[in-house]
């Protein structure tokens, strides 16, 4: 038998065990049962924290502690039992002490999979949100009144919701982790085995609030069955073999929110309010402050979940925006994005608010040679070692545009009086070609013809015309040093 199938069976003949001793046994039999299996889960955090590294150390330190509270809990109230301790004085340092437990567990669990949370906040969120609306629903319908019912502490009542909610919360989270894929697939038994536990503990404290005596107020002896199966399925999950693969969360895919999901959301923020105004007309309990709490949770995490969409939205609209203005191959700029700057700065120079415009196109000489002898790949990486170096001219103290038209034709933009910007943009251009480009296939050379045209204050030109007399210029170079008789392929 494999060693998951070791620890299934460990695990279902240890939970049946306890379970038969336990309700046949007196109750300082059963109370001990509870503190061994509490001990047995937390025995089962060691071997992982002395091989943890990083941020794991702190999340199997945070297990721990956890489970080191509730073992002290249990072990409290089995005092009560052997020793003849006060159970009133147990009760006062359980509330604090459970609480504090529940917290370091949740804090483990959130830390772990942060990775998860980072990348699809919005399916943990909504995981997160359906649970506490589900244990909201169970609060009002089943705990709260049961409660009322027998006069319970406030304390009691407080701790007990809390509980609920904290752990339900929880179960969110390990839904949502386990439904957006970032768990690689044999780990899932284990994720399987902490959602078990984290439901049975859910189960146990529903059980505490409504399995209890109307008249004395006394807890029923069999409803604290369910914590031995707890720390069973709980220890079952750290001694699988894969039991810290389960915290190696990786990058989950994103949870879209489709109508079935954004109606379920509507639905959870509806359902607390709904039941109490119907409990309250039909003169059932209704504790309105919880109910107001979880639904202003919810209305939280729901306005969290449409915020996180909105920003999601917002990023799509950025990166849509970047691929029509940005060449694919060079990042540069591209055409639309260019002729847009230029027709801005020709607007501004005929209504003489900019000292002129300068344009400079550059053109590769025989880069159709390029492709023929290296290849294709190798002329892509020329363009963009081109592309990178055009990029380092533009003035930092001025609106330069350096982008790509297509091909092997690029363009620089530049902003200032022509009679004083031209001369120094084309040197700068020129010396760019003056060094060669380091390439995988190695370096190589390549010079550029380059075309000038201009535009002075109070002077209409179109972006066309700029272009075209800038083309122009630069065949006429080309031809002048003889470089080549066409336009060079992409």
């Amino acid at each position: 038998m494999s060693t998951p199938g070791r620890v299934a069976c460990c695990a279902l003949v240890l939970a049946l065990a306890s379970s038969a001793v336990y309700l046949a046994s007196p109750p300082a039999v059963g109370g001990a049962i509870v503190v061994l299996t509490s001990v047995l889960a937390a025995s089962a955090v060691i071997p992982h924290l002395r091989t943890a590294v990083g941020s794991m150390r702190l999340v199997y330190s945070l297990l721990l502690a956890g489970f080191v509270l509730m073992v002290m809990n249990e072990a409290s109230y089995l005092a009560v039992v052997t020793v003849g301790v006060s159970e009133s004085a147990v009760d006062a340092i359980s509330v604090p002490m459970v609480g504090a437990a529940y917290v370091l567990l949740l804090a483990a669990s959130l830390l772990a999979m942060a990775p998860a949370l980072r990348y699809d906040t919005g399916g943990v969120l909504d995981a997160a949100t359906l649970a506490i609306a589900t244990a909201s629903v169970l609060w009002q319908v089943f705990l709260a009144p049961a409660l009322d019912s027998v006069d319970a502490p406030r304390a009691q009542t407080v701790s007990t919701f809390a509980a609920t909610i904290v752990l339900s919360g929880t179960v969110g989270v390990v839904i949502g982790v386990g439904v957006n894929g970032s768990v690689s697939r044999s780990a899932r038994p284990v994720l399987g085995y902490f959602l078990a536990a984290l439901l049975i503990a859910v189960a146990g404290n529903g059980l505490n609030a409504t399995a209890t005596d109307p008249v004395t107020g006394a807890d029923a002896w069999w409803t604290d069955v369910l914590w031995p199966l707890s720390y069973i399925a709980a220890w079952a999950a750290l001694a699988h073999p894969m039991g810290s693969a389960v915290f190696e969360v990786g990058r989950p895919h994103q949870s879209r929110l489709t109508t079935r999901r954004l109606v379920a959301l509507g639905v959870a923020m509806v359902i607390t309010p709904a039941i109490a105004v119907v409990r309250s007309f039909t003169d059932g309990y209704v504790d309105w402050l919880t109910g107001a709490i979880t639904t202003l949770a919810i209305v939280v995490m729901v306005l969290a979940r449409v915020s996180q969409l909105a920003a999601a939205h917002r990023d799509a609209e950025a990166r849509l925006r970047i691929l029509a203005e940005r060449d694919a191959l060079t990042g540069l700029p591209n055409r639309r994005a260019v002729e847009q700057h230029l027709g801005d700065l020709a607007s501004r120079v005929a209504t003489g608010h900019a000292l002129g415009a300068v344009v400079c196109f550059v053109d590769l000489d025989d880069f159709k040679g390029v492709n023929d002898a290296h290849g294709h790949a190798v002329g892509d990486e020329l363009l963009a070692a081109v592309a990178a170096r055009l990029a380092g001219l533009a003035r930092s103290e001025s609106d330069d545009l350096v982008g790509r038209l297509g091909g092997d034709e690029f363009i620089v933009i530049g902003e200032g009086d022509p009679s004083l910007a031209s001369a120094p943009m084309m040197a700068r251009i020129a010396h760019a070609f003056e060094t060669s480009f380091a390439l995988s296939d190695g370096p190589m050379t390549m010079s550029a013809s380059i075309g000038l045209a201009t535009a002075s204050p109070s002077e209409l030109h179109t972006v066309d015309e700029l272009l075209t007399q800038a083309d122009h210029a630069m065949y006429d170079d080309k031809r002048r040093r003889g470089t080549a008789s066409g336009r060079d392929g992409a």
